[in-house]
């Protein structure tokens, strides 16, 4: 019988496959064109799951699901717009950070206490960060609070922190319609279809207010269309084990989005190597420093 964590591998490598390809993309690529393309090519994707999928769920599950799918495509075109103008090596790490997010949210919300051991986690993640933000070309001294000064002044890395701010929201109501220990819980199959529809509805709406419409759709197609439709089949197939994992009851799915974070190294040393990243090392350090932490926030 496959477990949670085996699906997990095949999340992580396909995760990472998929973030090396969105910034091949995005070298020439509009954040909004290339967002709301790579929806509607997951969306046709999706649509294959349509004669395997049970519809069979509560009508308010339709609700969360139309909230769930503003939230992932709005976090999902602020991601895209921070990887644009950051190195893949810089941006990737940060998505470590989730869980943080997530443990915070649930202090506030939940009102759960975090343990010695979570802190440590927690601390090693803001070190980690802090290593990413580094310039060694410069004495330690004089570079004391550049990290800090980066992660203020930033707008693309606050555009990550909204992300992943989104992201921990996405992956709590994910957990609650997946659960399959739950009165009723959604067929993961129903579930990815619906949301990936509604996500390109979304975004086709977004490009159509804020940016120029059907011309950047057919745009974003005609320029990059083989590059977007792999990160496409990478990134949805990663979406579809990620989901199986959600719903086996034994998955926590904080320990789950740490694990996939897991990605964030791969991406880092080999996108890093691939876009001839500066400090590359420096940063796969980081990003190793950062995933243990979110593990260890988590176990």
């Amino acid at each position: 019988m496959i477990e949670w964590y085996t699906l997990l591998v095949g999340t992580i490598i396909l995760s990472a496959a998929g973030s090396i390809l969105e910034k091949k993309t995005l070298f020439k690529e509009h954040a909004m064109e290339f967002s709301t393309v790579f929806s509607i090519f997951a969306a046709v994707l999706a649509l294959f799951l349509f004669p395997f999928a049970n519809f069979n769920f509560p009508i308010q599950f339709w609700l969360l699901i139309f909230v769930l799918s503003w939230l992932d495509a709005i976090a999902f075109l602020f991601y895209a717009k921070a990887s644009r103008h950051m190195e893949i090596s810089s941006s990737s790490p940060l998505l470590a950070f989730s869980p943080v997010m997530t443990a915070i949210l649930a202090f506030l919300i939940l009102k759960e206490s975090l343990t010695t051991i979570q802190m440590g986690g927690i601390g090693l993640i803001l070190f980690g960060s802090y290593i990413l933000e580094m310039r060694p070309q410069k004495s330690f001294k004089k570079e004391i609070l550049t990290p800090f000064k980066m992660m203020v002044k930033s707008k693309y890395i606050h555009f990550i922190f909204f992300t992943l701010l989104l992201y921990a929201f996405s992956a709590i109501i994910s957990r609650f319609l997946l659960n399959t220990q739950g009165a009723q819980p959604i067929d993961p199959l129903a579930f990815l279809l619906s949301l990936h529809l509604m996500i390109a509805v979304n975004l086709t709406i977004l490009i159509t207010i804020f940016h120029d419409g059907f011309k950047g759709i057919v745009h974003g197609i005609k320029s990059a269309w083989k590059w977007i439709g792999l990160m496409a089949v990478f990134v949805f197939t990663s979406r579809l084990l990620l989901v199986y994992a959600i719903s086996f009851p034994a998955a926590k799915i904080a320990l789950v989005i740490a694990v996939k974070r897991t990605s964030t190294v791969l991406s880092t040393f080999f996108g890093g190597e691939i876009f001839k990243d500066k400090n590359l090392k420096q940063r796969t350090i980081a990003s190793i420093i950062m995933v243990i932490g979110a593990i260890i926030l988590v176990i």
